[in-house]
């Protein structure tokens, strides 16, 4: 049996290793990006007493899901895994601190030695996935039982017995709107797809080669959505993250604001947050010695689709992504499992 995926963000990742250790060893993955992973990313500067490494999009991930646990403790390699122990804070619309849920500051807070990013590369390693990147599908042509991939250019990416989609609900969408399949459940895919929204993020790094101030926690984040930032993450708290003495922070904003800033240019974007992140924190960030700055389009859904709506709609294609189930890495990865085991069911 032939199975391709489209997308090999953390959903598709999983689906693939699912298949896999079930057995089926023909299957192969397409991601338009140059790396895997999607949003566990991870960006690395060599500094003069060493690498840093920088998760610039998940922050951390938690093992909330049997599926996701045990693929995190114990499948893959542990040995850079590490837990952030400082606790997460919260702040309000008036930048006032406080303690964060206490039940929820005792769960893990999983990442690894050299950033978020490392789940990606495991997965692909342990389970030996072939995967193409650079490789944007345009359409699936149903024929004869079976699809067809053709790329955006036009060429022929091989026939499969089964597909699981597993990018964002609106490529996912974009990519039924091309596909020539039936049109009723064409017309059905697309629609029910497309009520999945996404908020954006505009997500800005500040380095330094020195400490910043002592503080009890490792993160600060807006629950209500009433400020203008919405996550600050020192990566120094993170084991192995950053060289002695040396700091980083990961500063997220909110939806509402990301999108109305979304076209400034990234000067202006760092000297903006960087004066809001400083006054949030009572400490001047301004002299940092390393910047990055990053645009998510598609963050996290704001609306979900439903997975009924789009799964088994045709057969032998489905749907996987946190468009489903919800933004977090392990809602992710339990879609993706959930597809290959109905694509697994369906084949026996």
């Amino acid at each position: 049996m032939t199975i391709a995926i489209i997308g090999a963000g953390i959903a598709g990742l999983t689906a693939a290793y699912t298949l896999v250790q079930a057995g089926m060893n023909d299957v192969v993955l397409f991601e338009k990006s140059p790396v895997v992973a999607g949003r566990v990313a991870t960006r690395w500067f060599d500094l003069p007493r060493g690498r840093a490494f920088v998760d610039y999009g998940v922050q951390y991930f938690r093992t909330e899901s049997p599926t996701f646990s045990r693929l995190i403790l114990e499948k893959l390699p542990r040995d850079t895994l590490v837990d952030v122990t400082h606790p997460v804070w919260v702040f309000d619309r008036a930048g006032t601190l406080s303690p964060g849920d206490a039940a929820t500051n005792t769960q893990e807070k999983w990442t690894y030695r050299e950033g978020a990013a490392v789940l990606g590369e495991l997965i692909t390693e342990s389970a030996h996935l072939r995967i193409h990147t650079q490789t944007s599908i345009g359409m699936l042509q149903w024929k004869q039982g079976r699809y067809a991939l053709i790329d955006e250019d036009g060429g022929a990416l091989g026939d499969y017995d089964a597909v699981i989609v597993a990018v964002p609900s609106t490529q996912a969408a974009d990519l039924i709107a091309l596909s020539a399949i039936p049109n009723l459940e064409k017309i059905t895919l697309e629609g029910s797809l497309r009520q999945a929204v996404y908020r954006r993020c505009i997500t800005i790094t500040l380095g330094f080669l020195r400490p910043l101030q002592a503080r009890p926690y490792y993160a600060l984040v807006n629950p209500t959505r009433d400020h203008p930032i919405s996550w600050i993450g020192f990566e120094h708290h993170k084991p192995g993250h950053l060289p002695d003495d040396c700091a980083a922070v990961v500063i997220q904003m909110g939806g509402d604001y990301s999108l109305s800033h979304w076209d400034w240019g990234n000067f202006e974007l760092l000297a903006t947050i960087t004066a809001q992140a400083s006054e949030l924190l009572g400490e001047d960030l301004r002299e940092s010695d390393f910047v990055d700055v990053h645009k998510w389009k598609l963050s996290q859904p704001d609306r979900l689709a439903s997975e009924s709506a789009v799964n088994g709609v045709l057969p032998s294609l489905w749907f996987a992504g946190d468009y489903l189930r919800g933004g977090r890495v392990h809602l992710a990865a339990e879609t993706g499992a959930a597809a290959a085991e109905s694509l697994l069911i369906g084949s026996r």
